[in-house]
């Protein structure tokens, strides 16, 4: 005999999209757990997974039909043909021709935003065709302002994103945006366990985080695979002017030590006295190379006739303990009566390693006279940071 049916409505997919949508004339009987509040459920009650559905079933000529009938409802991927992606059979009471059934076997992996497509077939008769498309009631093409998706269950995920879509940003997983301009967070991660607050794990070769400010340009920082940090943020060394030493060719000159970091160089003889500084660095943080940017020195002289003449930066060599690059000679007078500081900026051979990352800063005092006196602050350094990937 054959047989008509209409769809009034399927609703498994809204329920699978955290949509709630109701029928006032729904007929049948309500699936699990339809008409309890989550108080009443506790804590680890979930939405049932059932897709609800209800039709109208009528003869050939459109007479509605009463009775119990064997009903197979299946849902497909493509309008016609292919491989039912879950189905279930039941016996199912139709009076008057409206009926309602579930379909149990269905997942998310299958209710995943493809287009869908719904199929009956009524006892031994072939499915009916055409198969109902399945389409989002409206809220379905987006959750409404302020959802909260909440797994209470003992294992696996509150949310699972996906994407196959190309790279870059066109093709991210997830997008956050927080379009506030004042203190607006995109993106809020916590926790109440012992584990971390966000994970991040790349199976592929790339980075495991990028970072980027608001100048549009390149990433700001990075971390690799192997937990190497690329930063283009720059760091600081201070070395005080109580670490300066004189220079074994000089002579004919004392260093007197004040306050927290400040050392004045006294001659007894006029002419050029050296003081050199043992710079300790990090030549590699957190996996990154770094280099020598900048150096500046912090200083005053009691007389302008009396001057720094020369400031020179120098680099170990590996392959020789006595050899030396030059990362700066500096042959600028400065005889600033009035505290303040220069710098010099490394023009080569900058880029410290686990090898080679001794510094030393000499500076060549030049004295007119034997009364006067050069006091340093003391000296800093500002590393960058060398990218790795």
């Amino acid at each position: 005999m054959k047989r008509k049916w209409t769809v009034a409505s399927v609703l498994g997919v809204a329920l699978l999209l955290f949509l709630a949508v109701g029928l006032s004339q729904a007929q049948g009987p309500e699936p699990p757990g339809e008409g309890v509040v989550p108080q009443e459920m506790g804590i680890e009650a979930l939405v049932d997974d059932a897709i609800p559905i209800q039709g109208r079933l009528t003869d050939a000529s459109g007479n509605p039909l009463n009775g119990n009938y064997s009903i197979t409802a299946s849902i497909y991927n493509v309008s016609s043909g292919g491989t039912a992606l879950c189905s279930d059979t039941d016996t199912v009471a139709v009076n008057n021709g409206l009926f309602t059934m579930y379909v149990n076997s269905c997942t998310s992996a299958i209710i995943n935003g493809q287009q869908l497509y719904l199929g009956i077939k009524v006892g031994t008769d072939a499915e009916m065709t055409p198969r109902q498309g399945i389409y989002p009631v409206p809220y379905a093409w987006g959750l409404r302002p302020g959802a909260i998706i909440s797994n209470t269950a003992s294992s696996g995920h509150g949310l699972e994103v996906w994407s196959a879509a190309g790279g870059g940003a066109s093709g991210t997983a997830l997008w956050v945006v927080n379009t506030s301009t004042g203190s607006g967070i995109a993106l809020w991660a916590r926790v109440n366990g012992t584990d971390a607050a966000i994970i991040a794990s790349n199976n592929g070769t790339g980075l495991l985080f990028k970072g980027f400010g608001a100048d549009g340009g390149e990433d700001e920082f990075r971390v690799a695979n192997n937990g190497a940090i690329s930063t283009k943020a720059d760091s600081y060394i201070f070395v005080p002017g109580t670490e300066a030493k004189l220079n074994a060719t000089s002579s004919g000159a004392s260093l007197e030590y004040y306050g927290v970091s400040q050392v004045v160089v006294n001659p007894s003889t006029t002419g050029t006295k050296v003081i050199q500084f043992g710079v300790v660095l990090p030549s590699v943080l957190y996996g990154q190379p770094v280099k020598v940017e900048e150096v500046t020195v912090f200083y005053s002289t009691n007389h302008s006739a009396s001057y720094i003449a020369a400031t020179y930066v120098y680099r170990q060599k590996a392959s020789d303990p006595l050899g030396y690059y030059t990362l700066v000679s500096d042959t600028t007078n400065r005889n600033s009566t009035a505290y303040g500081s220069y710098s010099v900026t490394p023009t080569a051979d900058n880029l410290l390693s686990i090898d080679e990352g001794f510094i030393s800063v000499r500076l060549d005092l030049s004295f007119a006279n034997a009364d006067h006196e050069i006091t340093i602050g003391g000296i800093r350094v500002r590393l960058g940071h060398h990218p790795l990937y």
